[in-house]
């Protein structure tokens, strides 16, 4: 009797242990974190005790909402007149309204005024290292787009805009400031000697600003593309952000003298400032020989002759903001080194990048070289590429797993006109030329880069799907669905647990009455 006793109380304590869990584990999310926590940085108690995320940085944050507007900007060091148009508030607003009250009245929230100030602000906190800087301008970049989307594109205010890759301000005297890709601040400032401001587009992925004899070209994509094109003879200077280094890349040739391309690192960024005829120049045949670079401490003077092009490109990264764990294998640098290297020679005709969170695919020319997206849809995506040169060009395709299923490489398939294109060894047989259209691609950190070389131009289609399943895999499936018992003739039944993944708490509730079952029956002998 005092084993059976024993056996019973034993069954309680289990079932009383198993009714204070299963109410626990029903809070918890997926990976067993709990689904009440904070929502992300700056939400919850208060917005962070009004400090939107920031205060953990800078303490100017603190108490953020009970600030006027007008002391927050001059706090931050930002013209009261330019946060009240960057933020399309009224021109004759009382600036001596709180930012909760101002979050009140117009519908600007605290925390987008919060985010302007981190990134436009002048005064800054000298106490924060290159690190905490940034960690503030990538969260400020992402509040400011929560809401409004996902994907390439560029948002503006002001002067600033910013994008899911590239960020940058614009200034009429011919300055971009605070330019960063890949939420790594890259140039304090790119100056271009005599600009006069003319006119400016921003659409899309595309920022191009028209100065009388100069022009600037700067895209939201995974290269992070930003081109300084002279139409006269120009000096640029890139001043380097702290933390960021240049070099001279000897592995990549530009076909020019005094024109070394130069690598551009950031902890564990890499990109490349190159330079190159431009396509769209009036005389195609120009010589560039006289352009010029050279690095000085933490600048690069440029010296572009007409028609020259000087640009930033950065191995594509993947679609965050966060690049410091990011690697780079030896393949996909040496792919991206002979890509670059291709620009000066005018071999590479155009690159475009698709992500899924976007409808937009910022396509760069380096030739006259027609790229576009005629047809897409989830694992297929049609091109179109076009051109009236009489030989053949390289063009290459950036894409996320997201926009087409990467996780069976094998299965990815290329078509030009309808037919399967043969496979390439190694990037540099793209550029071998030859009378066959060849492919070469390289998968790397949930994207594939695909570089297609097409021998001739007029029109051409190229189709990026996925195979069919093969068909002993479909067989297998089948005659596993239709085996029957020999004596029933009824199906087999199949494993639930290979179609439906199992759940903890109804696993755990099945063990209790399990063994309340088993006691019971016990109990009966």
């Amino acid at each position: 009797m005092k084993i059976k006793h024993l056996e019973v109380s034993l069954l309680c304590a289990f079932l009383l242990t198993a009714l204070i869990a299963l109410p626990a584990y029903a809070q918890m999310g997926p990976g067993g974190n709990s689904g009440g926590g904070n929502s992300g940085a700056g939400m919850g108690n208060g917005m962070m005790m009004q400090g939107y995320g920031f205060s953990q940085y800078d303490g100017r944050f603190n108490g953020f909402g009970s600030m006027t507007f007008e002391e927050a900007a001059d706090t931050f060091g930002i013209p009261v007149e330019d946060a009240i148009s960057d933020l399309e508030l009224p021109e004759d607003m009382d600036t001596q309204l709180t930012i909760l009250e101002i979050e009140e009245r117009y519908g600007v929230s605290g925390q987008e005024i919060a985010s302007y100030m981190v990134m436009n602000m002048q005064q800054l906190n000298m106490t924060l290292n290159p690190r905490e800087r940034l960690l503030m301008r990538q969260e400020a970049v992402q509040a400011m787009r929560a809401g409004r989307g996902y994907g390439m594109y560029f948002m503006r205010q002001g002067n600033f805009a910013y994008g899911n890759f590239t960020t940058f301000n614009f200034n009429e005297s011919g300055a971009i400031e605070n330019f960063a890709v890949g939420g790594d601040l890259l140039f304090d400032s790119v100056e271009i000697s005599d600009f006069e401001y003319l006119d400016e587009q921003v659409t899309e992925t595309t920022a191009f600003y028209q100065g009388v004899d100069s022009q600037i070209l700067i895209q939201d994509s995974p290269m992070g593309v930003f081109q300084v094109r002279a139409l006269a003879d120009k000096t640029v200077t890139y001043n380097l952000a702290e933390g960021v280094t240049a070099s001279l890349e000897e592995n990549i040739s530009s076909g020019l003298e005094n024109a070394i391309p130069i690598k551009i690192t950031s902890g564990n960024f890499e990109g490349y400032l190159l330079f190159f005829r431009n396509p769209l120049a009036e005389n195609p045949n120009a010589s560039i020989n006289g352009t010029e670079a050279e690095i000085s401490g933490d600048k690069i003077t440029v010296k572009l002759v007409k028609d020259s092009v000087a640009m930033f490109r950065a191995s594509p990264m993947q679609p965050s903001l966060m690049q410091t764990g990011y690697r780079y294998s030896n393949n996909y640098t040496y792919m991206n080194q002979v890509l670059n290297g291709e620009i000066a020679t005018g071999r590479f005709g155009a690159e475009i990048a698709l992500r899924a969170g976007s409808d937009y695919a910022p396509v760069t020319s380096y030739a006259p070289v027609g790229l576009q997206v005629r047809d897409r849809d989830r694992d297929r995506i049609v091109l179109n590429v076009e051109s009236e040169l009489p030989d053949g060009r390289v063009i290459y395709v950036n894409v996320d797993n997201e926009t087409i299923n990467l996780t069976n490489p094998d299965r990815l398939r290329l078509r030009y006109d309808g037919t399967v294109i043969e496979e390439a060894d190694n990037i540099d047989e793209l550029f071998a030329g030859g009378s066959t259209p060849l492919c070469y691609r390289q998968y790397e950190n949930g994207t594939a880069s695909i570089a297609v070389y097409i021998p001739q131009f007029s029109e051409h289609e190229i189709i990026i799907d996925l195979e069919p399943e093969g068909e002993e895999g479909s067989e297998d499936l089948e005659t596993a669905q239709d085996e029957e018992d020999m004596e029933t003739g009824e199906p087999i039944a199949q494993d639930e647990e290979e179609e439906t993944e199992s759940s903890p708490a109804f696993e755990l509730g099945f063990a209790v009455t399990g063994l309340a079952v088993a006691y019971r029956l016990k109990h009966r002998k």
